[in-house]
């Protein structure tokens, strides 16, 4: 344009030349506008740009919570019914290869777990032996099992039952022992390690870990269960419990020997009353609280174990 300028003015095409450049100015300021509107736009651009990004980071992140929530959600399963329990239990099982149990008697543990791990540890063709660790009630510790007791009575007398059912002390020792020995014969018979653990404590959960979840039920079974499984946001609340059971499993004294030196019949009719005392007397219980108990009581426990749950 100012090369336009000087030729108009040599060549004198343009008589007034400050008209000519005086539209010249008024373009260079046209010109100059639009030059800075488009700057202007583009700016507004680059701004929508970064408004539209941070809003695209903020849809993904909570997209991301959503999904994180979802997972969470089917890994862990409130269970409101028997039927649900049980579908809980069979699903853990056919999977496992270990089992980890912390309640009271183990009566559901000596009835359904112990049963049903050794029929897969027969069908695996590995031929190991696979770890099963329980924690249950001492039972020589009277006061406590006493305790259980009066507690198991109180949930029998609750609306709606319709069998009261028979806590006494004696019961709850009676059926922490056929759990020990029904353990030593599993043992013996069965490709299956079962390593026991005595509390001086009882609480009204039971835990159930196998490797893919870890089913939390109430002594009350009027309450509904939890399952948590190992995958997703939920495997660290796995973790954390299996955490848990391990260090209290390592925390209490190992009275009890892991195997006995007494063979018992692999034919459970053959199981006599004088095998179960030799049994529990050889693992290491008290001679007084064999004395004081019934051994036939803990034998038909024992090999004619009841699911009383489901």
């Amino acid at each position: 344009m100012a090369a336009t300028v000087a030729i108009l003015g040599a060549t004198d095409t343009v008589g007034d030349v400050k008209t000519l450049l005086a539209a010249t100015l008024a373009t260079l300021a046209l010109l100059g506008f639009s030059l800075f509107k488009q700057a202007m736009r583009q700016e507004t651009n680059d701004q929508r740009l970064a408004q539209l990004t941070r809003s695209m980071d903020a849809a993904k992140k909570g997209i991301d919570e959503v999904e994180r929530a979802l997972t969470a959600s089917s890994s862990v399963a409130e269970l409101t019914s028997l039927a649900s329990r049980q579908k809980a239990f069979e699903i853990a099982m056919s999977t496992a290869n270990m089992w980890q149990f912390r309640g009271g008697t183990g009566s559901f543990t000596r009835a359904w777990t112990l049963p049903g791990l050794a029929a897969r540890a027969r069908e695996s063709s590995t031929g190991t032996h696979w770890q099963v660790q329980l924690q249950i009630l001492d039972p020589e510790n009277t006061s406590r099992c006493q305790e259980y007791a009066e507690y198991r009575t109180k949930l029998s007398r609750r609306p709606g039952k319709t069998v009261l059912d028979e806590w006494t002390t004696e019961y709850v020792q009676t059926s922490c022992l056929a759990t020990i020995f029904a353990a030593q014969w599993y043992q013996q018979h069965e490709f299956l390690l079962v390593e026991i653990k005595l509390r001086s404590e009882f609480s009204t959960l039971r835990h159930d870990i196998s490797p893919d979840s870890i089913i939390i039920t109430n002594e009350d079974i009027q309450f509904p269960a939890l399952q948590i499984h190992r995958r997703g946001e939920a495997s660290a609340l796995y973790n954390a419990y299996r955490a848990d059971f391990d260090l209290t499993f390592t925390s209490h004294e190992a009275r009890l020997k892991v195997k006995t030196a007494v063979r018992v019949p692999a034919d459970k009719d053959q199981v006599t009353e004088g095998h179960v005392h030799q049994v529990l007397r050889n693992v290491g219980v008290a001679e007084q609280t064999l004395d004081d108990l019934s051994m036939g009581s803990v034998r038909e426990l024992a090999m004619n174990a009841r699911n009383p749950y489901f």
